[in-house]
């Protein structure tokens, strides 16, 4: 089933138009290409790990899309994918990239509609809102890595990390279900958390037996209730940053008749 979207899709393609541009003036600024970035790659092969995955998602608003047939073929076929292009200069990117956000956004753009699109993993569709705050989450999270490669700050709008989350990561979260939990750390726990991003927006992540959804509207008790800086929440979930310090700091709090359980939750899901 495609997931429904309530993300203004029109805010998020105005983030996207503010952070393309963003990413690529400090691509053109590198000083260090060969820097370690990510994995095994450096500064310029995350760059063009950015450049190919928005080409993939504007192509899926042309019909394309149902690349792999598992999410857990998505690292090897990347590493490929990047592999493939060689050795490309970040200068050389930053164009690329303005490019493939021009074509994504008028795309979007021409097509009016916020319809369904198929999406990277087979038998599964995405509306355009999804994939536009998609772009949106690739521009933002390896633009961090390639400023800490860079060794510069980068600075994650709070309002930008919460149309990520509400318009991505919880949609593809709920999409892939039961293929990100820890079958052994939570294949047998039943327990609902309630997020409140700060500023704006909710989401009831549900855990039962192995299986996971995000619900729109609780149905049924909440055991935590999660109260987060969409920016911290953001990298906590892509395994950017530990959870520990921003529960320090406040940036994670947690509350209700099982608030124990919010400090478990994150590794109870897997990071593709």
């Amino acid at each position: 089933m495609t997931p429904t979207s309530t993300v203004d899709w029109a805010a998020a393609q105005r983030a996207v138009a503010e952070a393309g541009p963003r990413l690529t003036s400090l691509l053109r600024s590198v000083r260090k290409p060969d820097a370690p970035a990510l994995g095994k790659w450096d500064l310029g092969q995350a760059a063009v790990h950015v450049s190919l995955t928005i080409d993939a998602v504007w192509a899926m608003t042309k019909g394309g899309g149902n690349l792999i047939a598992d999410i857990w073929d998505l690292s090897a076929l990347s590493q490929v994918l990047v592999e493939g292009e060689g050795r490309r200069t970040p200068a050389e990117m930053a164009d690329r990239i303005d490019a493939s956000v021009a074509g994504f956004l008028a795309a979007v753009e021409a097509a009016g509609e916020d319809r369904a699109h198929s999406w990277v993993i087979q038998g599964t569709e995405m509306p355009l809102s999804t994939l536009t705050c998609q772009v949106l989450n690739e521009l933002t999270v390896h633009g961090l890595d390639i400023a800490r490669a860079e060794g510069v700050p980068w600075p994650i709008d709070r309002d930008h990390a919460s149309l990520i989350l509400q318009g991505y990561l919880f949609p593809s979260l709920h999409t892939l279900g039961r293929a990100m939990v820890v079958q052994e750390k939570a294949g047998k726990v039943r327990a609902r958390f309630e997020v409140r991003l700060r500023g704006d927006g909710r989401a009831w992540l549900h855990f039962s037996d192995g299986d996971f959804s995000v619900e729109a509207s609780p149905q049924g008790p909440v055991d935590c209730h999660l109260s987060v800086d969409p920016a911290t929440f953001l990298l906590v979930a892509w395994g950017r940053t530990s959870q520990w310090p921003a529960i320090a700091k406040g940036q994670l709090m947690a509350w209700g008749r099982k608030p124990w359980l919010g400090m478990q939750m994150r590794s109870w899901l897997r990071n593709p």
